[in-house]
This record gives structure tokens, C-alpha cells and sequence, in this order.
């Protein structure tokens, strides 16, 4: 390989072990906080913090950029209009003043110090299990950076090893968004599929047969010579 390509690919590794360091450290610094909100709030009593949402919610949008038509809440871009969303069973008031006022019922909830713990304990699992897949990435980054080949059998391992982990980080993660959902009354089932993340793993696995491919064939062309 000649030297300008693998030098830009060295520079690519050590800016992406750079930046996987720096996201580690930020996710780690918050799940500390978040660690430490958990056990001040275990500490309260349960009855200490209470929230109560009613069933009436009151929306209030100046006319100049919002309108309703036909049921269709337009909002207003410059010179046109774009419809956002569309009115169930609300009642929409146009006051003298210019506004356009939207009553929403929603349906009444109550939460108390313990719910908010339910809540922070999935995501502080499914953060760890994202720093632990950045790790795994970083890793990676690190073979980037010195290699001489992006075919090398230590990026090709390093490249299985981040595929590998992505998989119970995703299968964590999931599980852990639809208990938080479940929790707060917007999910029926404690797991939530993004098909996103589904893609970008099996995006991951396709990429690392590629490069485990072309490594035969760099081996295959280096016995020939």
C-alpha cells in the first residue's frame, strides 16, 4: 500500500480513538451524576416528591405562527404553511388577541421519588452497555492507527471483537428503552426494537466480511508474489 494512503489511515485511527475517548469520558462523567441522583433519591423517603400531571393540558401559539385547518395544525414558515400534526378530539379557541389556543386531554399520572429510580436504573445499564461498546471501538481505532494494512489480522480481530459487542449493547440498550417506556405508562411490553440500531450492527457485520475478504486476498496476492 503506498504511504500517503495508509498515513491517512493512521491519522483516521488515532482521530477516531481520539474522539471514542472523549464520548467515554462524558458518558462516564454522567453516569456518575446519574449514579449519584439514584442514591440521593433511594436516600429520600418515597413519599418525599410527588408529581401530578392532570388531564387538561392548555397550548397557547400566537397566530403568526401557528393556524388550524380542518383539523390540521399548520405551522407558519416565512411566506407558507406546513401541516405538523393533526387535532383528536380537542378544542381549539381563537382568542381576539391573535392566539391560538389547543386543549388537550391527556390522561392523569402521578409520580413519586421511586418511579424516577425505576426509571434512571435501565438507563444507567444501558449507558454502561454503550461505554462498553465504545471501548471495544476504541480498540479498533487504536489497530487503525498502527497498522500498515487496514487488511491486518489485528484490525480484522479488532473489527469482529466491535461487531461482536454490539449485539448484547443493542440487545441491553432495547430492553432497557422499552422498560423505561413501559414505566412511564407508553409502552405494553418491556422491549422496544429500533430497526436503526438493528441496521447499523448487521451494517458492521457486512463491513467486517469485507475486510476479513480482502485480507485473503491481500495474503493470497503476497504468496503469489
Amino acid at each position: 500500500m503506498e504511504n500517503p494512503i495508509r498515513k491517512k489511515i493512521n491519522i483516521f485511527g488515532k482521530a477516531g480513538k481520539i474522539i471514542s475517548m472523549i464520548i467515554i469520558i462524558c458518558l462516564l462523567v454522567a453516569e456518575g451524576f446519574m449514579l449519584v441522583g439514584t442514591i440521593v433519591l433511594a436516600a429520600l423517603p418515597e413519599d418525599a416528591v410527588s408529581v401530578d400531571i392532570r388531564n387538561n393540558t392548555d397550548f397557547k401559539v400566537s397566530s403568526k405562527y401557528m393556524d388550524v385547518e380542518d383539523e390540521q395544525i399548520m405551522l407558519k414558515l416565512g411566506g407558507s404553511e406546513v401541516a405538523v400534526g393533526k387535532l383528536d378530539n380537542e378544542n381549539v379557541v381563537k382568542n381576539d388577541d391573535g392566539t391560538v389556543s389547543i386543549q388537550a386531554n391527556t390522561p392523569d399520572a402521578h409520580f413519586e421519588t421511586r418511579d424516577a429510580i425505576k426509571i434512571m436504573i435501565p438507563a444507567m445499564i444501558s449507558l454502561a452497555a454503550v461505554v462498553t461498546a465504545l471501548y471495544f471501538l476504541r480498540a479498533l481505532m487504536k489497530a487503525f492507527q498502527n497498522c500498515e494494512t487496514p487488511f491486518a489480522d489485528e484490525v480484522i480481530r479488532k473489527m469482529r471483537n466491535f461487531s461482536i459487542a454490539l449485539i448484547p449493547t443493542m440487545a441491553v440498550s432495547m430492553f432497557c428503552d422499552g422498560m423505561m417506556k413501559m414505566m412511564m405508562g407508553g409502552a405494553s411490553a418491556p422491549f422496544s426494537v429500533n430497526f436503526a440500531n438493528v441496521g447499523f450492527v448487521v451494517i458492521i457485520f457486512i463491513l467486517t466480511a469485507v475486510f476479513r475478504y480482502g485480507a485473503q486476498l491481500q495474503k493470497q496476492a503476497d504468496e503469489t508474489v
